[in-house]
């Protein structure tokens, strides 16, 4: 009869637990959450795309841009790129990676005349950079250029 009191007690304190457990990791999240919401708006200063209004070329070709990427550490960072089409589809896609790839540059987009509709194109870029062991990564400002066929 002893163990039935027990197991009457033992499930009180299991919810008591995992409800704490839940709080706990609730309360945790929220200092990571705020730190990433107030580096949304500077992300802009960090990390830059550009690219020229062009004329599409015969056959599947590459069109380039240009990168620059300013972390405020000297810790790793990524930068990975998307270029969506007129119509919103994303159409191609890109990443440049600390210890590989210089801070500023050029990059290329490869797509097909025949299967590309002339209009204006964003690239989006999403930038990620570490201060020691913490990750910060938000969205840069997007850039806009047009592609125009000949």
């Amino acid at each position: 009869m002893d163990a039935l009191p027990h197991s009457r007690r033992a499930r009180p304190r299991s919810g008591a637990a995992l409800l704490a457990v839940a709080l706990l990791a609730a309360l945790l999240a929220l200092p990571a959450a705020s730190a990433e919401a107030g580096t949304q708006p500077r992300m802009a200063e960090y990390g830059k795309t550009a690219a020229k209004d062009r004329a599409m070329k015969r056959g599947c070709k590459n069109y380039s841009y240009r990168y620059r990427v300013r972390p405020p550490t000297q810790d790793a960072w990524g930068l990975e790129t998307f270029l969506i089409d007129p119509d919103g589809e994303q159409v191609a896609s890109g990443a440049f990676l600390y210890g590989g790839d210089p801070r500023h540059g050029t990059g290329s987009f490869r797509f097909c005349r025949s299967q590309t509709r002339a209009g204006r194109f964003t690239i989006r870029a999403k930038l990620t950079y570490y201060d020691g062991w913490t990750k910060y990564e938000g969205w840069i400002a997007p850039t806009h250029f047009r592609i125009r066929k000949r």
